[in-house]
């Protein structure tokens, strides 16, 4: 079947026009005026060298030998040695949505016609996408100061050698580009530099990452206003928060209201006021919704920049910093650390709904009368999932190191951010499905008719996990709610019943 087609104009691209490339599911098409632009700069790049100006990487060396000269007739072979001794990835390999993403990203920062490459380098990169020739790339190797390692794979295959993929069966490059009718790519002068040094890759986990991570905070979102319902919470909290609070803060405050109405039945509650963690659910989520849509902003924008050396600037080609992609760095490190707040906070919830202190909630959510272990032991699984996404939050891209001789002493670690953000996500992930069962047990015990989101997370529980009266074994219930809780069709109903805007359309959830 023919897929629909995105086309790449080097213009940023979207939180869900990145998930649905990652996915396979867009073809791609390059405009012609994109292709006239890569020739102007081309052009430039032509006559800049046979100017006989130096230029990075093309008539000279790379990093610590940046000084030395190549000559001219040496420079194809400089070209094709350059883009293999880049190939140093190792460790597991990546999965195909984020190579698949990360070559798109490539394609489309060079149709800006700013990098001096070929039109069969983008032409290259534009039919191995549409025949999902994908190189197979590595996750270690990167400082995100242009992903040599994983570029390098690309650039390898791009060639001819190394080990391709091709509508996901693996094979030599050389293979899966005859069978695919794809010439090999000769690499000719700027060709190499610009498949290696880039930081697609970075950028392609990073916006999965920020992806995975939002649809996260939307998942706890539904699970919080579940235990709400289930704890009694006072809505008058609410009320205030949204009358009193932060641009944020009303968002969310008003969210919650419209997440649980009140249809007059609301449970009565003596207490003067909620638990910390409790009251300050308002607060906590709406922490989360700046740090996720700047990221998402900022991922978004880094897919149009054009982050080589050098550049092509009107009629001259001049070294850049644009590499350094500090800002999404600090803003997927702001992320992180609203994660780690969350983190706390969920399970903090947690305790609340099985510590036995509130109103008509027994410890460890054991039915009065029975003789059963309850949900203590699970408060375990739900410690160690905080535990993690705390450990994980500390930024990594202030750490110091030099490389080059001490030429190259700055980088960012974007694939090491996205790693820790991604396995962060996933420890939420499994924060919310403990918090959904737990809210679904005290809503049975305290008899309460869950309403609004409320009322989804219920039903999503109750569909693989029964109402706990005597114990019975929970990982393949928790593994199937998990599952469930994560599908694109509940997110949908989720956002359906209760959308936040401005964070659904940029986290691509709506």
């Amino acid at each position: 079947m023919k897929r629909p087609a995105i086309t790449l104009d080097s213009a940023p691209l979207g939180v869900a026009q990145m998930r649905a490339i990652a996915a396979g599911q867009l073809s791609v098409e390059i405009p012609p005026t994109a292709l006239e632009r890569v020739q102007a700069g081309r052009n430039v790049f032509d006559a800049v060298i046979g100017s006989g100006q130096p230029v990075y990487g093309s008539t000279t060396g790379v990093g610590a030998l940046k000084d030395s000269s190549v000559p001219q007739a040496e420079r194809p072979e400089f070209s094709l040695a350059l883009a293999h001794a880049h190939q140093v990835a190792v460790g597991p390999e990546l999965p195909e949505g984020v190579v698949r993403l990360a070559v798109a990203i490539r394609l489309n920062t060079a149709l800006s016609g700013r990098v001096g490459c070929s039109t069969d380098f983008v032409s290259t990169l534009g039919a191995m996408l549409n025949h999902d020739l994908l190189p197979v790339m590595h996750s270690l190797g990167s400082v995100g100061c242009g992903d040599l390692g994983q570029m390098g794979e690309l650039a390898t295959v791009m060639t001819g050698q190394g080990q391709a993929r091709l509508k996901g069966r693996a094979l030599p490059a050389a293979q899966a580009l005859a069978q695919a009718g794809i010439q090999p790519l000769a690499m000719s002068t700027r060709d190499a530099l610009a498949a290696v040094a880039s930081n697609a890759s970075g950028i392609a986990r990073s916006a999965l990452a920020v992806a995975k991570g939002g649809r996260a905070i939307r998942r706890l979102m539904a699970t919080g206003a579940a235990s709400a319902q289930s704890m009694s919470l006072i809505r008058e909290t609410w009320e205030a928060a949204a009358d009193l609070g932060g641009a944020a803060e009303q968002l969310m405050a008003e969210w919650l209201v419209s997440a649980l109405p009140d249809d007059g039945r609301w449970p009565v509650t003596i207490r003067v006021h909620d638990p910390l963690s409790a009251r300050m659910l308002v607060q906590i989520l709406a922490a989360c919704i700046p740090p996720a849509v700047e990221a998402a902003q900022s991922v978004s924008d880094a897919t149009a920049r054009v982050d080589d050396n050098p550049v092509i600037l009107r009629d001259k080609v001049v070294p850049s910093g644009g590499s350094l992609h500090i800002g999404l760095s600090q803003r997927l490190s702001t992320m992180q650390v609203a994660l780690a707040h969350l983190a706390r906070n969920i399970f903090n919830r947690c305790l609340l709904l099985t510590n036995g202190q509130l109103r008509g909630l027994p410890i460890n959510l054991v039915p009065p009368g029975s003789v059963a272990t309850g949900y203590g032991p699970m408060m375990k699984l739900a410690l160690e999932q905080s535990v993690r996404v705390t450990a994980l939050s500390p930024p990594v891209s202030v750490l110091n190191q030099t490389l080059a001789a001490g030429l190259e002493d700055e980088a960012v670690f974007l694939s090491l951010t996205a790693e820790r953000m991604e396995a962060q996500a996933e420890a939420l992930e499994w924060l919310s499905t403990i918090e959904a069962v737990l809210a679904a047990q005290a809503l049975d015990l305290t008899r309460d008719k869950p309403v609004g989101v409320a009322a989804l997370v219920y039903e999503q529980v109750r569909e693989f996990v029964p109402f706990l009266e005597h114990d019975f074994p929970h990982s393949q219930g928790l593994m199937q709610l998990n599952a469930a809780m994560a599908t694109d069709r509940w997110l949908k109903t989720i956002v359906k019943a209760a959308p936040l805007f401005p964070f659904d359309p940029v986290l691509g959830l709506n």
